[in-house]
């Protein structure tokens, strides 16, 4: 073999290590195993509360991760009757069924009414004459419920339960 020949063959197995060794070193970084569930959330109307926002989505973001992301929502309802009434928000999916092991809370200013599972909430506020109040939704699931939640798309929507306080 001709020395030039051995020089480029010599460079050519050097740029093929070099190249195989960047690729052994090289890895793609492992997955984080965690798909989120997509949620949506709308407040329906009702004839004797004033809901503010109706019928637009109330989640600022959507995204819940298993055992880490929560989302979060407001909604103001305002009594429109003359006397006090005691409100129940109530979940419902558009499509099929709330999925096991999505929690809810929810909060009326610094007060929790509702902390547990979506599917069975029993959130009761008494709202005075013509006053109103602002409702915060937290989506949030458990990373035991993953097998449930994760890559769901759940559409949900917020309807309203009244009564006369004191019934």
């Amino acid at each position: 073999m001709k020395p030039t020949s051995i020089a480029r063959l010599t460079g050519l197995l050097v740029g093929l290590s070099v190249a195989l060794v960047s690729l052994v070193n090289a890895r793609v970084p492992a997955g984080t195993g965690e798909v989120p569930a997509q949620l949506s959330l709308v407040a329906e109307s009702s004839v004797k509360l004033g809901v503010v926002p109706v019928g637009r989505e109330l989640l600022s973001q959507r995204l819940v991760v298993p055992g880490r992301d929560s989302v979060s929502g407001l909604v103001e309802v305002s009594n429109l009757t003359t006397r006090p009434i005691e409100l129940a928000p109530r979940l419902r999916a558009t499509h099929g069924n709330l999925p096991e092991g999505l929690g809810v809370e929810v909060t009326a200013g610094a007060r929790t009414l509702y902390a547990g599972e979506a599917a069975s909430l029993d959130a009761k506020l008494r709202l005075r004459t013509r006053s109103k109040q602002r409702l915060r939704f937290r989506f949030s699931a458990p990373a035991g419920a993953a097998d449930a939640v994760a890559g769901r798309r759940v559409d949900l929507v917020v309807r309203w339960s009244t009564r006369k306080a004191g019934r």
